[in-house]
């Protein structure tokens, strides 16, 4: 029995409470975990589904990088894809589920200023960068899902580690303690019964 409860009625009541606090402390961190593992099962099947639609545009934009090679050449292709400028930002914004922050970003952009004439470009070239600028837009969706998904994990075993604490030790030696205490007392109780029944029987 630990030495923060001696065996008296005041600790008995004090330990009944915490014992009760604890196991629902427990229950709580359960009902969490298992609200986290539904949201983390969702935000695995967004996860898998953009990355197939990731990797479907990247076919395509490797498709055009081709034939827009063919058409005016690598050298040329470099010089006008290093010369396109974006005007976008990224704002990133944090929402609690279950005290867990989660990301959320707003990908905000301007339309493509062409810094490049029609002469000896193709169609090819408008489609290749538009592509790309698809992708982008898709690899920073990614790149959040994957950060949300990496916060949830940490949560989750921050909450199996708590939980397996309280069912494993806490509760289990607040129990021991419980009834240690428990028996102490009613053997103290039965000590003094068996007294006054002593007593009142020389009184008499």
């Amino acid at each position: 029995m630990s030495n923060n409860y001696l065996p008296t009625k005041s600790n008995l009541i004090k330990l009944q409470s915490s014992l009760k606090i604890t196991k629902q402390g427990y229950e709580l961190l359960e009902r969490k975990r298992l609200i986290l593992s539904k949201e983390l099962e969702k935000y695995l099947g967004k996860e898998k589904d953009l990355e197939q639609q990731l990797f479907e545009l990247m076919e395509v934009g490797k498709s055009l990088v081709r034939n827009v090679n063919i058409d005016i050449g690598i050298d040329n292709f470099t010089n006008i894809s290093n010369g396109v400028k974006f005007d976008d930002y990224i704002d990133i914004k944090n929402k609690t589920l279950m005290g867990c922050e989660i990301p959320s970003a707003v990908h905000k952009q301007e339309i493509v200023k062409r810094n490049y004439g029609f002469y000896n470009t193709t169609q090819a070239v408008d489609e290749a960068i538009f592509k790309f600028n698809e992708i982008q837009d898709k690899l920073i969706e990614l790149a959040i899902l994957e950060n949300t998904i990496y916060r949830l994990k940490n949560e989750m075993e921050r909450v199996r580690e708590r939980a397996n604490a309280l069912k494993n030790i806490i509760i289990p030696e607040n129990e021991k303690n419980l009834k240690q205490i428990s028996s102490i007392i009613d053997e103290r109780e039965r000590e003094e019964f068996a007294r006054l029944k002593v007593v009142k029987k020389r009184i008499k």
